[in-house]
């Protein structure tokens, strides 16, 4: 039987590494997101780091995990570091753009009014900057939440090569049960890992964004979120009346010692791009599995719209928007690799299928969340009525009233979900567990592959080939969608 003791602590340890992964994402969006709207240098600097960076699997960042965390520090402390840094590459990119967005789009008086009265940096991040950062926050806090989740197992179980670190927790305890076919604690301890996930929304994150956003659109359980967010002001309002008064004119300056290290990541690439024109097998392999996974990332998206779309109508004609909302939560957080023993009896017989919903759960819910917490809201009720009173309906309803309506959230929504899919794939393609191996091919297994073989060489090589990719057609394909949509679809 499962032991209660062990499932407790290996929930209370995956949700303590959450949470921290959380605060420092949090921490550091806040001075990114800052830095990069504010400071002109700092922005055509970081933004295209980050760019790249966003673009980058759990699995690119395990050699840096390793170098820095578990090579040079006392084990214990190390997997620990290494683990919550691991979560933070799945939690941060959307939420220092969310900083960032609300940032750069302030009033300029706000700025000449903060210099008229002399503030400084802390009392700027205190009454102008987190304040109107708020509902990006929020709304992004939701979409990273589930990021965190979706890649736990994968931060909680580092290989390097022939060596494999587990760490205690509800993940990786999940995945033990599993490869010993202990199938009932299986499904007891993933319920427990439904619950927590289901609480930490109720109680925290669904209120929070009702609070900013001004609508309740997710159901939570407000009456005690009171107490946590009483807690949560309490603490705010420490650390800056601590930075405003310690405050001095250098201390702006610091911010960027967050900047520090992720500036420096990518030189840990650099020293091999100039072997990849020896490595011309490489290249090829490289490209063939890209293409396979090009392929499929760019079908998953298409399908993320369409069932969006017609969440969006469930939720503003039929008023199922709480319900599809809390059960997008549940399915978004889920652990990635976790769907392939929940659908173990498709695993062996469709494993494309079993690949397909991986790649979805991935992706899909970055498009949902997207519209539904920044385009929903902002639909102007005339446009609804008008809707009514000339009786449209069908398919005219999605083409002239909601797709222009939401457009705008739709293309920032599937831009995220291009990236959640790319993420998905180092899972939706490859899965071992005991004598199960499952191999569909395709970047995400070639990546997943060289990673648990420890030839982090290989590994460097990919990721830095598949950045780039990746770039280029966010650059030259995705830049163009964002220039149509601004021009054309406006809904006045």
């Amino acid at each position: 039987m499962l032991d209660v003791v062990l499932l407790v602590l290996a929930s209370l340890a995956s949700f303590g590494r959450m949470l921290a992964a959380y605060i420092l994402s949090l921490l550091v969006a806040i001075s990114l997101g800052i830095l990069m709207a504010r400071r002109r240098t700092a922005e055509a600097i970081l933004m295209p780091i980050l760019d790249v960076l966003q673009s980058i699997p759990i699995l690119g960042f395990f050699p840096i995990a390793i170098v820095i965390f578990v090579s040079f520090l006392p084990k214990s402390i190390g997997l620990e570091l290494a683990a919550i840094f691991l979560i933070t590459t799945s939690l941060l990119w959307n939420m220092i753009f969310g900083v960032y967005t609300s940032v750069k789009s302030l009033d300029p008086n706000m700025f000449h009014m903060a210099s008229v009265y002399r503030l400084k940096t802390f009392s700027r991040i205190a009454y102008i900057y987190v304040p109107a950062a708020r509902a990006a926050i929020a709304a992004n806090s939701i979409i990273s939440w589930a990021g965190g989740w979706f890649f736990l197992t994968s931060a909680e179980v580092i290989s390097a090569g022939s060596e494999e670190y587990k760490l205690l927790g509800i993940g990786s305890l999940i995945m033990d049960l599993y490869s010993k076919g202990d199938m009932l604690e299986f499904y007891i301890a993933t319920a427990v890992l439904f619950a927590i996930i289901i609480a930490s929304y109720l109680l925290i994150f669904n209120p929070a964004t009702n609070l900013v956003i001004q609508h309740h659109l997710l159901p939570a359980w407000h009456r005690a979120f009171y107490y946590i967010y009483r807690f949560v002001s309490i603490v705010w309002e420490h650390i800056m009346h601590l930075g405003i008064k310690f405050e001095s004119k250098g201390m702006a300056k610091h911010n960027m010692v967050i900047a520090v290290p992720l500036l420096t990541l990518p030189l840990l690439y650099i020293n091999v791009v100039a072997n990849l024109q020896k490595s011309p097998l490489f290249i090829l392999e490289f490209m063939t599995n890209f293409l396979i996974s090009l392929a499929r990332v760019s079908l998953v998206v298409v399908v993320s719209f369409m069932i969006t779309i017609v969440m969006a109508y469930l939720s503003l004609v039929k008023g199922l928007g709480p319900i599809i909302a809390i059960v997008g939560e549940i399915l978004a957080s889920i652990p990635a690799i976790l769907w392939w023993p929940i659908l173990s009896p498709l695993a062996v017989k469709a494993s494309w299928l079993v690949s397909f919903i991986v790649f979805l759960q991935g992706s899909l819910w970055y498009e949902f969340f997207n519209v539904m917490l920044f385009g929903v809201p902002k639909i102007k009720m005339e446009v609804l009525e008008l809707a009514k009173v000339y009786s449209i309906r069908g398919f005219n309803y999605f083409r002239y009233i909601l797709i222009p309506s939401l457009l705008p959230s739709i293309a920032s929504g599937a831009l995220s979900a291009w990236g959640g899919a790319w993420n998905a794939s180092i899972v939706a393609e490859y899965f071992e567990s005991g004598s199960t191996t499952i191999d569909l091919g395709g970047v995400g297994s070639m990546l997943s592959k060289y990673t648990y073989g420890g030839r982090y060489d290989i590994v460097l090589y990919t990721v830095i080939l598949w950045a780039l990719m990746i770039v280029l057609l966010n650059k030259s394909v995705w830049s163009q969608i964002f220039k149509r949509v601004e021009k054309s679809f406006v809904v006045e």
